[in-house]
């Protein structure tokens, strides 16, 4: 009787040198990796400094679309040489010196016209001619110049077409951005999943070990009793080394895919541990909801729309070209010559001119006809592609959404299973003390206690990566019920 006792204690001793080396471990959980340290990794730098990149050159599209201002100055153009000069009276060549200094200055303003397609532009400019020879001095002027040109036909179309591809250029950069995010934090969920199976691993042989170590104590009581035979001392002494083995490999693997993720996320603590995830994520999630949330967020289909538009705008360019057109150019100025600079301002001089050009297509043997159809061809072909993705990408969803339900019922099984067998492992050594089972049954739960482990990490691995794939397609977080462009973008 005073050895069960003695065998209780030592069982009782074992267990807490175990929760009391678990307890002083500082904690990583799932969620600040992924809402926090994942966000802050040199990956994710590096991805917001591109998505500034595409930002900058978007806003430099809008602004090109402003009223533009240029100065222009020359203030010395000297010149003192000699130069072959024709008279015009009797043709002869002759040579003259041209000793002088041009001087010119200017400021100018264009605007885009999205209506027409067309570009009106307002000009001053001056000339200052200084000739040295002759002593003599002379401006020339143009207070001020207006001008406007545009293509006769398509113009103000055309302009429409780029700029909505522009936009729309917009904004797959900006759903890009947010997926590049989630697949960042898609990458820190995999580093966290495998250091977990570590971790878990680890702790299951430390605490097999632990068992292990009191089953053999107890088994050396019960062999001086001549409870057992030494066959059976022998075989629970190779299990104890046996989960050695297995305890110092899982550490080892545990600590080196700990410190992959740390190098991941820029942690430097290698005191720091990982904390098993809860569940928290949505029981179920509707496929109506995900197809809904792709179609507004997914680059996939934006860039489908920019394939349309683009192909839509390259047809209709070939077909202009193809076609009777033209170009228009109306301007109207006040310009003066004078040898005084108040002079050269005063009672100007009307210019005016207009220019209008026409292109017409006489006979190019069928090549152009022959463009409008490669184009229509491409635009075709195009959409049957598209199509075709559509529905491939439709029937993933599907795939991805029936994943996630399914798994989440096997986590809530599978963790229940799992503290079942490591209860039924722990009562199994208990009644090894009391003679109650033998070494046989101890190993076929060890092996079973294993074998939940393994299902229970399964199960946590499916529903993170069908849960997070399924947010990285539709750019929504089914937890917080918030689009990911709000959370990666900041905005209110």
């Amino acid at each position: 009787m005073k050895h069960k006792y003695l065998i209780l204690l030592v069982v009782f001793l074992y267990s807490c040198l175990d929760v009391f080396s678990q307890a002083q471990i500082k904690n990583i959980t799932l969620d600040g990796v992924i809402d926090s340290l994942s966000l802050i990794s040199s990956e994710a730098k590096i991805a917001r400094l591109n998505f500034q990149n595409n930002i900058l050159q978007f806003e430099n599209y809008k602004k090109s679309l402003l009223p533009s201002f240029s100065l222009n100055a020359n203030p010395v153009n000297f010149n003192r040489s000699l130069r072959l000069l024709q008279q015009p009276n009797d043709g002869n060549y002759s040579y003259v010196e041209d000793y002088s200094n041009n001087s010119s200055f200017g400021i100018s303003a264009r605007q885009k016209v999205g209506l027409t397609g067309g570009e009106f532009n307002i000009s001053s400019n001056l000339n200052y001619l200084n000739e040295f020879s002759s002593k003599r001095n002379s401006f020339n002027t143009t207070p001020i110049a207006i001008g406007y040109s545009q293509q006769l036909w398509g113009g103000g179309r055309m302009y429409r077409l780029e700029k909505d591809v522009e936009y729309a250029k917009h904004q797959v950069a900006i759903k890009q951005y947010c997926s590049n995010m989630s697949q960042i934090q898609q990458k820190a969920l995999s580093l966290f999943m495998t250091t977990l199976l570590s971790k878990l691993e680890s702790e299951l042989a430390l605490q097999t070990k632990h068992s292990n170590d009191t089953l053999l104590c107890i088994a050396k009581v019960k062999l001086s009793n001549g409870n057992i035979t030494e066959y059976d001392l022998k075989q629970i002494e190779l299990q104890s080394l046996n989960t050695q083995y297995t305890y110092e490999n899982s550490t080892k693997n545990y600590l080196e895919a700990k410190q992959k993720l740390f190098i991941f996320l820029g942690i430097d603590n290698d005191d720091a541990g990982i904390v098993v995830p809860y569940f928290n994520t949505p029981f179920v999630i509707d496929i109506l909801t995900v197809r809904a949330y792709v179609e507004k967020n997914n680059p996939f289909f934006i860039q489908q729309e920019i394939q349309k538009l683009e192909a839509e705008k390259n047809i209709y360019f070939t077909r202009l070209n193809n076609r009777f057109n033209g170009n228009i150019s109306l301007n109207y100025g006040i310009n003066q010559y004078a040898e005084t600079f108040a002079d050269a301002y005063r009672q100007g001089n009307i210019r005016q001119s207009v220019t209008i050009g026409f292109q017409i297509p006489v006979f190019q043997w069928g090549i152009n006809k022959n463009r409008i159809r490669i184009a229509e061809n491409d635009y075709k072909a195009s959409r049957l592609a598209a199509d075709n993705k559509v529905l491939e990408f439709e029937n993933e969803i599907m795939e991805r959404v029936n994943s996630y339900n399914y798994s989440v019922k096997l986590w809530l099984t599978a963790e229940k299973a799992y503290k079942l067998s490591q209860n039924q492992y722990w009562m199994l050594v208990q009644k090894f003390a009391m003679g109650k089972v033998s070494v046989y049954e101890l190993t076929s739960a060890q092996n079973d206690q294993n074998n939940a482990m393994q299902r229970f990490y399964t199960a946590i691995r499916d529903v993170y990566n069908s849960y997070f794939t399924l947010r990285n397609m539709a750019l929504y977080d089914f937890k917080r019920e918030k689009e990911l462009e709000y959370v990666f973008t900041e905005k209110k």
